[in-house]
């Protein structure tokens, strides 16, 4: 059964999972020569810097990022960070025409952003290194795969300025997140130079599409700025009788009464009528053939009279920061989240016994809604020790979550997925309301130094969080309190020609409910990672390589306790080691390039828990590969553009994705290996119009996206070709 019933079931969530990889860069152009170190940076506060473009002046241009603020809390060049970090622009997500976070995350290192391939619009799961990739907003935590089962804050990817991966554990910063990281959404914000966008998408699947981008200054004297953003969305999907529909609006206004202070208010609102497809395929008829064939990708598994996925979304919150003098800066970060979903639907669940044409299922429904707030307290203190300069950054941070998921599973008719027949379904009754209660208060510090060509961080942190949840219709309830330690620390050296080797260490911690026998509470799980890496950045170059070397171990994970029946133990270890590779490259002035490369070795090292093998057998789970990553994955995107001629304005891309063969939880069922090709052609008028098409899985390649096991697979994309115009002004 899937994670349909349970918000613990590993279908959907897996408890841990890792991806390991090793980052290997072109660092021989570094050695052949560079300039000096020490490229000039543009751009402060909240926003990151990026590498100023001068060999492309049209609107296709993608400026490659110099700095974050979602590693550090500060705005800290990529350079001096001894960590991986990512970043993927607004640019970049324009120029391939990303329609989600998932897939403006395709070409990231690290990153599995489409497991559940054509499901993802119903649920964004993420992943880096294996395990989940936390989503925050702004710096701020939102409603999460990890939390929640289908309350998920998945916002559209054109209100963002950029989304910023920090790989590894984020703990010292953010308190209870996954050891895989963090992919901090930053929303695009007031700005004193004037914006002015609308733009309409028609393409595959009857998809329309159209939106706006306005901001600039409300005063003269810019003390007054403001950001509007909106768009809507109404198409097909790929599978028979499933919509997507959305309507976003995301207003911002920044005040500076003065030189010294800020306020910005952040808002979104979105509201998707129909969510999109969400169910599964069985291996056989998917991965292998059944005796009638494989079933097709656009076959509706569920049942259209019954099936309704709904979510209303919004944020709000203010980001203040006043400059007490040259030394001292106090911040206050506060957001308030709110994700409302409800689902119904009809799941398969494999070949009924002795058929090898009609699928049992089940009917569901889930009805959740999910509040965060959270507020972030900070001083920032710049000053100098001697020769040594310190960026000091001191915290006091509290998120409290309210939760609410009411289910219901009950009996559907079988379905012959070869000729469907889906008949009428009837609602379930309620088998489950759970009332979930969290709260975390965190406090940290965390200082960055600066000696010479040094650059040395530390962060400490300590987090006290509670949690509850009362379920009257099983008369069930538990409780949980933890406190958890975590630190990190890091160093980079910076070579004048612009290598910057680095070493790094990392924990994380993440409280767990789980009854052990002898009535003990469980421990949070705590995961420690060990990194070593080099980035290059030549100075005043448009390009950006990373190259890393992590080991990321997690431990007391729950498993089930092997001499009491019913209990659980703290026995379970899971590791992830790998390498990443990624760059971004302006190679002459006319190409572009984003290349990556991840390995990953990722295994369940110690637990008593078993999975279920495509024969129907049971087998230990300690030993095996977590399911849906693949050993090897490989992008690469190239950007060609005229800049002068008879072809001035024009320009076309050209991108590949492969990724290694995968398995399901039991290591029986293997999901062979993929490759995906993309392309589009833009072209710049040079005045107001920007005219571009893109095609997505270009030669429509039928896969399989992953499986959970035999009896849930999932369809990866098939073709999507869209067309867009932008007009600014």
């Amino acid at each position: 059964m899937s994670k349909l019933t349970s918000r613990q079931s590993g279908v959907f969530r897996p408890r841990r999972q890792w991806t390991v990889g090793f980052k290997l860069s072109a660092l021989a152009l570094a050695l052949a020569g560079a300039p000096a170190f020490g490229a000039e940076q543009t751009g402060g506060g909240n926003t990151a810097s990026v590498m100023v473009v001068t060999g492309k002046p049209d609107g296709t241009s993608i400026p490659v990022a110099k700095s974050a603020t979602g590693a550090t809390k500060t705005d800290t060049p990529l350079l001096e960070i001894p960590q991986s970090v990512s970043v993927v622009n607004k640019e970049q997500m324009t120029a391939q025409n990303a329609q989600t976070v998932a897939q403006a995350l395709r070409y990231t290192a690290g990153v599995r952003s489409e497991i559940r391939g054509d499901s993802t619009a119903g649920a964004p799961y993420l992943f880096s290194r294996g395990f989940y990739l936390e989503q925050f907003l702004d710096g701020s935590r939102m409603p999460s795969d990890t939390s929640f089962g289908y309350a998920i804050a998945n916002f559209d990817p054109y209100g963002l300025e950029r989304i910023e991966i920090l790989h590894g554990p984020a703990s010292v910063l953010y308190g209870q997140v996954n050891p895989g990281g963090v992919a901090n959404l930053v929303s695009k914000r007031p700005t004193a130079t004037p914006v002015h966008e609308v733009f309409t998408t028609i393409g595959s699947h009857n998809r329309y599409q159209a939106g706006f981008d306005l901001g600039g200054k409300l005063t003269d004297d810019g003390r007054l700025l403001y950001r509007l953003t909106g768009t809507g969305l109404d198409s097909d999907t790929q599978v028979k009788d499933t919509r997507q529909k959305r309507l976003y609006i995301a207003p911002a206004v920044t005040w500076r009464p003065n030189d010294d202070t800020s306020l910005t208010i952040l808002a979104k609102y979105q509201r998707d009528p129909d969510v999109g497809y969400y169910n599964f395929v069985p291996a056989a008829g998917s991965l292998f053939n059944a005796a009638d064939g494989k079933i097709s990708p656009h076959t509706n598994m569920g049942a259209p009279g019954f099936d309704n996925h709904s979510r209303t979304q919004y944020s709000v919150g203010y980001e203040f920061e006043h400059r007490l003098n040259n030394v001292f800066t106090l911040r206050q970060n506060t957001h308030y989240s709110y994700v409302k979903d409800d689902l119904d639907n009809v799941f398969s669940n494999g070949f009924a016994a002795g058929s090898d044409d009609t699928v049992n299922r089940y009917a569901f429904f889930n009805d959740e809604h999910a509040k965060v707030f959270t507020i972030d307290n900070q001083v920032l203190a710049d000053f100098d020790t001697g020769p040594v300069s310190h960026t000091l950054l001191t915290g006091v941070d509290f998120q409290r979550i309210l939760y609410r998921e009411t289910v219901g599973l009950g009996a559907a008719p079988t379905l012959n997925v070869f000729s469907p027949d889906y008949g009428d379904i009837a609602a379930p009754a309620t088998s489950s309301d759970d009332f979930i209660r969290q709260k975390q208060l965190g406090a940290y510090s965390q200082d960055q130094v600066s000696f010479g060509n040094w650059r040395y961080l530390l962060g400490v942190r300590e987090d006290w969080a509670d949690a509850d949840d009362v379920n009257p219709v099983t008369a069930s309830s538990t409780a949980q309190s933890s406190r958890a330690f975590t630190w990190r620390t890091g160093l980079v050296y910076l070579f004048d020609n612009g290598i910057a080797p680095y070493a790094s260490f990392a924990k994380s911690f993440t409280p767990q409910v789980g009854e052990l026998y002898g009535g003990g509470m469980a421990k949070p799980t705590t995961a420690n990672q060990y990194e070593v890496g080099v980035k290059y950045q030549p100075a005043g170059s448009e390009s950006f390589t990373t190259a890393s070397l992590f080991d990321l171990t997690e431990e007391n994970v729950l498993t089930a306790d092997a001499e009491h029946t019913g209990f659980s133990t703290q026995a379970g270890k899971v590791r992830s080691k790998g390498l990443e590779l990624e760059e971004h490259a302006r190679l002459t002035d006319n190409l572009q390039l984003m290349a990556s490369y991840t390995y990953l070795h990722a295994v369940t090292v110690d637990s008593n828990d078993s999975a279920t093998t495509l024969d129907g057998d049971s087998t230990p789970l300690a030993g095996k590969r977590i399911w849906g990553m693949p050993r090897n994955t490989v992008s690469t995107w190239l950007d060609y553009s005229f800049h002068n001629g008879i072809l001035q304005g024009f320009g076309t891309s050209a991108g590949v994705r492969y990724l290694s063969a995968s398995y399901d939880t039991s290591n029986t069922i293997r999901v062979p290996s993929v490759t995906l090709f993309d392309a589009g052609v833009h072209y710049d008028t040079g005045q107001h119009w920007l005219l571009s098409l893109n095609a997505m899985n270009l030669f429509d390649r039928h896969y399989v996206a992953s499986c959970y096991s035999a009896n849930t697979c999932t369809y990866g994309d098939g073709a999507e070709v869209l067309a867009t115009a932008r007009y600014r002004w």
